[in-house]
């Protein structure tokens, strides 16, 4: 039971640091100076140019931009 129940931790909680990292990201551009919408739109091109090129977002910009 345990060893189950100790990796399943790990897994939520790497999971969960994932997924409030944009909020993190957009709060610390906020209390630079930055208005909120300069820091949603910069947080959009973070995820635009995500490492991770086979992401969807990446071949969406991809083809919105060689539609120009």
């Amino acid at each position: 039971m345990i060893k189950f129940l100790i990796p399943g931790f790990i897994v939520v909680a790497f999971i969960a640091a994932c997924a409030t990292a944009p909020a993190k990201r957009i709060a610390e551009c906020e209390n630079h100076g930055e208005r909120a919408g300069v820091c949603a739109a910069h947080e959009w091109d973070f995820d635009l140019e995500s490492p991770y090129p086979d992401n969807n977002l990446s071949v969406l910009a991809s083809r919105v931009t060689a539609q120009k």
